[in-house]
Order: structure tokens, then C-alpha cells, then sequence
């Protein structure tokens, strides 16, 4: 569902709660994107966002917009503190970013620019450029408290909208 194949990023700045927080957009290409393909984790939210917002028909919005969803990412302080681990990415995953020279999850998002960052890694291919992807979006939505993942799936509605 979100998986990542050409990056586009849309910066943008918002105040949450008083804390200041930068917003990347990322763009995925989730055309040829599997739902078996999918982790455990990824799946419940995918089902948690269809019970919150049923109206969320993620097929559609593949279809509307050629196979591409953005999707927010706020960076905040715990965030850019994160280390890699709490992706949980498979082993090749995991070693890709760790030879790039990434620690924490701050780090990556700040990097990407494109999915040729990620390309330029050595073994890092379109399967685990995906991954990476699916599990930042999976650890940000988990990051957001529970009275605000509506308006959140709201968001990615919005960014989502031709």
C-alpha cells in the first residue's frame, strides 16, 4: 500500500501542541504494490484507517492518480531521535540504511529527496525501498495520538485529492 518507487517531497511547516514540526509529503508509487506484500504491523493500520475513515477507499485514489499517494510526515523531535530499529525493516532493509550511514530515523527522512537516494544505496532495490517506506509511514501514523489519526487520514485524503 505504501510502497515507494519515484519520491516527490512537498515541504511545508505546521505548529502542533506548540512544538514546532516540519512536514515532508511523500509521493508513492504503490501501482504495482501487493496487499499480501504488506507487514502484520502495516495491515492493522490499513484496517484501523478503513474503521476510522471508511470513506478512505485507498483503491480509488490509485486509480484517480495513476498509482501514486502522498502521505505526511511530521518531523519532530522524537522522531529525529528514533533509531532505525523501531522500523523494524528486514534484515537487507536494515543493512542498507545502516552501510548509507543512517542511525535514527530522522535521518533517513531527512535524506530522501527521491527514490535514487535510496537506489544509490548497494543492495538497496525497489523491494526494500518499499519496505523503508511502508514502515515510515506505519511508525508516523503510530506516533499519532488517537484524538488525532481522523484528522490525520483526513490529510492524506486532502493531499490525495485530483
Amino acid at each position: 500500500m505504501y510502497d515507494i518507487k519515484n519520491l516527490s517531497i512537498w515541504k511545508e511547516s505546521s505548529r502542533s501542541s506548540g512544538f514546532y514540526n516540519r512536514c515532508k509529503v511523500l509521493e508513492a508509487d504503490v501501482s504495482k504494490r501487493e496487499e499480501s506484500e504488506m507487514s502484520d504491523k502495516c495491515r492493522a493500520i490499513y484496517e484501523e484507517i478503513m474503521r476510522l475513515v471508511p470513506t478512505a477507499n485507498v483503491e480509488e485514489i490509485k486509480k484517480r492518480r495513476k498509482g501514486k499517494i502522498r502521505f505526511p510526515i511530521y518531523i519532530n523531535q522524537s522522531l529525529m531521535e528514533a533509531d532505525i530499529s523501531v522500523l523494524e525493516l528486514s534484515m537487507r532493509a536494515d543493512n542498507c540504511l545502516h552501510r548509507a550511514g543512517f542511525r535514527t530515523v530522522g535521518e533517513v527522512v531527512e535524506a530522501i529527496e527521491d527514490s535514487e537516494d535510496l537506489r544509490k544505496i548497494r543492495n538497496c532495490g525497489t523491494k526494500s525501498i518499499n519496505e523503508i517506506m511502508e514502515q515510515l509511514f506505519c511508525y508516523q501514523y503510530g506516533l499519532i495520538p488517537a484524538e488525532r489519526k481522523v484528522k490525520y487520514i483526513k490529510r492524506v485524503l486532502e493531499l490525495n485529492e485530483v
